[in-house]
């Protein structure tokens, strides 16, 4: 999985590279000494940054230079304290140099490429990091300033570090596959011009890249002839494993469970301090000891590591070549499409691919999954969504969801004019001002939801504007005309409020759960609809679909107020078409 750390300081950065990322300590099964590093990013080729990573270009960077001119690329800022409100002392931030985000391949992973000796796998780790990473950074937006949104620029400069050992804990130094990259504070605009980056982009893509390494990483290990099966928090792992055995081989996780245990906490936020607070002094093993370490436990536990790489390789001579995917990919695709769009109308890229790859995990490549997204975008399945610069990527709707949109507008605007006034509007303004208890914005509200022709309407507001009593008079004056007048919202709290108006009222899914309406035809009905601004596409349509030839609608709600958790905003384009 990925994680990606808070910002680390030019200080944090340089001494990382110095004591973290370069040691040879991190490399115990590799035993090739220093870590020398890998660059990576559309604008390391851009500063001439290729092959192995030097101090001096990381510490450049580390401090917003650039790597050959030293020429300061992002705007030095110092440190400084303040006093807040409450008089607490506050420290800021001295320039930040970028954040580490951390490749981890799953445990029995790591035991299968280390203990079992099978660089293939190694190999699978770094080319599904690399893979998500280039993903990642289509992603980076660069910092603007001021009240401007960011700007999509999809360039940074990442320095990878690969490590194969975790911290050590009560002295044993566990094995664990991971790459750190640490992705520097710069960025370029389309103009030619640095900028530092807003990394919320990055953050917000963290499941997506997540969903990108752990598919490609499952994909090439069942080519290598690899079983796999879900271990914790839905990672793929190995079989041929024992529990027992990887919980043996992952104290420092144990380590941090246990801490939270025992303080009660939970949370992202919780765990990095759990990680903090829980750290072993680093101690500098010989590769002897610890390889000697590993071996021992590896054979208390039956030398698991070495009969999974045994039966992989057996596996994979007699292994049928794979056959076409495009019905997995497709079948993923549309899992993904039909889960997105249940809740929002307009859905993200990165949320399309990720469910998309989860579904079909191990079987299909990141590669086939955006093929697969682009032919049925050609094909009108799809619609992109016009966006502005400061979201990062591509926002798609689909023809099913503007369909439904379109036969919505269509039945407002066709009962425009269309059906008998409640009440003429002499006789709506008489009702209004009999009740001298409503001010002139409700006695407006009343006289033209009375009397106007239109099928459907709807009042925008009304929080804290006396919305009960108004409904009252409208409920009052359409039953004198012999209309049933019924309730429904989106909510049980809604529509507990409509029945304190008086109005016999239920939710709007009780009322589409219905085979039929069982009342007799030729009654008329107004129905108010509360809080519409809750109510979905698929909802309002569904309800607009059931209505007779004598009925009407009422849809009351605040397009200020948040939006409904399923797909669509109605309400507000209804307003928006002239409703």
């Amino acid at each position: 999985m990925l994680t990606i750390s808070k910002p680390l300081s030019a200080g944090q950065a340089q001494t990382y590279h110095q004591k973290e990322f370069t040691a040879k300590e991190q490399n115990y099964w590799s035993q090739r000494g220093v870590i020398a590093g890998e660059w990576q990013g559309r604008l390391a080729g851009q500063f001439g940054l290729a092959g192995t990573v030097s101090a001096e270009d990381f510490a450049k960077l580390s401090q917003g230079q650039h790597p050959q001119t030293g020429e300061q690329l992002v705007r030095q800022r110092a440190s400084y304290e303040y006093q807040d409100a409450n008089g607490k002392t506050i420290k800021t931030m001295e320039h930040r140099a970028g954040w580490d985000a951390t490749f981890s391949a799953p445990k029995s992973v790591s035991l299968t490429a280390l203990v079992g000796g099978d660089e293939r796998v190694r190999e699978a780790h770094r080319e599904s990091v690399r893979v998500a990473l280039d993903q990642l950074e289509h992603y980076t937006q660069a910092r603007i300033g001021g009240n401007h949104q960011p700007e999509t620029t999809g360039r940074f400069i990442a320095a990878k570090f690969e490590h194969d050992t975790a911290r050590p804990v009560d002295g044993y130094v566990a094995p664990q596959l991971h790459t750190h990259a640490v992705v520097f504070n710069v960025t370029e605009r389309d103009n030619g011009q640095p900028r530092a980056i807003q990394p919320q982009s990055l953050f917000a893509s963290q499941q997506f890249a997540t969903a990108i390494y752990q598919s490609e990483l499952t994909y090439k290990l069942r080519q290598l002839g690899y079983e796999i099966t879900t271990g914790r928090s839905e990672a793929p792992e190995i079989k041929g494993y024992t529990q027992e055995y990887l919980d043996a081989s992952s104290p420092r996780s144990r380590q941090i469970r246990e801490y939270l245990e025992r303080t009660g906490r939970s949370g992202k936020e919780a765990a990095e301090i759990a990680a903090h607070s829980t750290r072993d002094r680093k101690e500098i093993h010989s590769p002897g000891e610890v390889m000697a370490a590993h071996r021992k436990l590896a054979a208390d536990f039956g030398h698991q590591a070495e009969a999974v790489v045994r039966a992989a390789r057996e596996r994979s001579q007699h292994q049928e070549k794979p056959v076409n995917s495009f019905e997995r990919v497709r079948e993923s695709l549309t899992f993904s499409r039909d889960k997105n769009f249940e809740r929002e109308a307009v859905v993200d890229e990165r949320a399309l691919i990720r469910d998309g790859l989860r579904r079909g995990m191990g079987e299909i490549t990141h590669a086939q999954v955006c093929a697969n997204l682009d032919a049925r975008l050609t094909s009108g399945e799809f619609r992109i969504v016009e966006r502005n610069q400061s979201i990062p990527g591509r926002q798609f709707t689909t023809a099913k969801t503007i369909e439904a949109e379109h036969e919505i507008l269509r039945r407002m605007r066709e009962g425009q004019n269309h059906v008998e006034p409640v009440l003429s509007r002499p006789q709506a303004i008489t009702v209004a001002d009999r009740h001298s208890h409503l001010n002139r914005a409700q006695k407006s509200a009343v006289e033209d939801v009375l009397s106007s022709p239109d099928r459907i309407q709807g009042i925008q507001g009304f929080a804290g504007a006396g919305k009960t009593t108004t409904l009252t008079v409208i409920r009052g004056a359409a039953e004198s005309q012999s209309y049933q007048v019924e309730g429904f919202a989106p909510t049980s709290r809604a529509a507990r409020q409509l029945n304190e108006a008086g109005i016999e009222a239920g939710t709007l899914q009780g009322f589409l759960a219905r085979t039929a309406n069982p009342d007799v035809p030729d009654r008329k009905h107004l129905y108010l609809v509360d809080e519409s601004s809750l109510a979905s596409t698929n909802q309002v349509r569904e309800f607009l679909s059931r209505l007779g030839p004598d009925d009407r609608v009422l849809l009351i709600g605040d397009i200020r107020q948040h939006q409904g958790v399923e797909a669509g905003r109605p309400f507000e384009q209804l307003q928006e078409a002239g409703m």
